[in-house]
Parts: structure tokens; C-alpha cells; sequence
């Protein structure tokens, strides 16, 4: 079986500049027939401190030249009933874009990357909510008030592991 969820990656239309940031747009949609239920880029999932794992990284040519640093502070906030979105069939959102109270973070790797060289760059993303445990989700802290709900929203994700890139040509 495909997967239910597909991860979309959008460069700019035009080279970008060197020394200048690379506006990367980043689309989750549900591929099924049914609703389904995804969380965005919160606390701690671009470094893989929690679920899902939003995982960047940004190739010139076979050398990563930008991924996210190893977590320095494995204490994150709690995750909220407003961080999950449920997607109709065919419905996408951007992970990143905080709307609807949930609290959903840029990723950092693609926001401070700034292509030091002309050519072309390739920026990934792997999205992974393939966690065999449902407190690998939790916050460390402050998670107490919305456990129970949030756990029972956690059951309804899919679980997937999918993987997008974008070439990006830089001059």
C-alpha cells in the first residue's frame, strides 16, 4: 500500500542568490479517501527529540552542507490538542506555518541555510511518525492537562515515513 500522507518540497522558481536564504515551501497532504490527523513542526521534532520527526538536511553535490545540529536541551513543552491537524481527502498544510493556534515552528536548517557557492543545492526533508511508543510524542514538561486527549489524537495519526527533495540552482 502507498502511503497515506505526501510530503511536498517547493523551491524558488528563479536561481537563488548566493549568501541569500532559499525560500523552501513544505506541503503535507493526505493521499486517502478519509480523514486523517498530522502534527507540525513543534519543539523538538526537527532535532528528533520527539514524534513526528520532521528531519532537513541540504546537499552540494554527495557533501550534507546543512542539517540540524544534535539537541542540546531534550526538555521540550507539551504537545496540544491545537497542534494536530486533521486533513480531509486531498487537503495539504504547511507544517510550518503556525494558524488555528497550533504552535508550529520554520524548520531551522532551511531557514538559516545560506548557500555559500553557485550550483545546484538539494534540500530534503523525511517526515517520520513511525514511533513505537505513544509518549515519544509528549513534552517533558506540562503535559499533564491534554494527556489523555492528546494520546487519543497521537492513535489516529498514521504511521508513515516518507521523503521529499527539491534541486535548487543558486548563483
Amino acid at each position: 500500500m502507498s502511503s497515506p500522507l505526501e510530503l511536498g518540497l517547493h523551491g524558488p522558481q528563479e536561481p537563488a542568490a548566493v549568501g541569500q536564504p532559499v525560500p523552501i515551501r513544505i506541503e503535507v497532504r493526505n493521499r486517502t479517501d478519509a480523514d486523517v490527523w498530522m502534527v507540525g513542526v513543534v519543539d523538538g521534532t526537527e532535532d528528533g527529540v520527539r514524534c513526528p520527526y520532521y528531519r532537513p538536511a541540504v546537499l552540494f553535490g554527495d557533501v550534507v552542507v546543512a542539517e540540524p545540529p544534535p539537541p542540546e536541551d531534550p526538555l521540550v513543552g507539551p504537545l496540544r490538542r491545537a497542534d494536530f491537524r486533521r486533513l480531509g481527502p486531498g487537503e495539504s498544510f504547511d507544517p510550518t506555518a503556525a494558524e488555528e493556534g497550533a504552535g508550529y515552528h520554520p524548520l531551522a536548517t532551511f531557514a538559516t541555510f545560506r548557500p555559500r557557492q553557485p550550483g545546484v543545492y538539494q534540500f530534503t526533508l523525511t517526515l517520520s511518525s513511525q514511533c513505537p511508543d505513544p509518549d515519544q510524542w509528549l513534552g517533558a514538561f506540562g503535559q499533564n492537562a491534554e494527556r489523555d486527549a492528546v494520546l487519543g489524537l497521537v492513535s489516529r495519526v498514521p504511521q508513515v515515513t516518507v521523503t521529499a527533495s527539491v534541486d535548487v540552482q543558486v548563483r
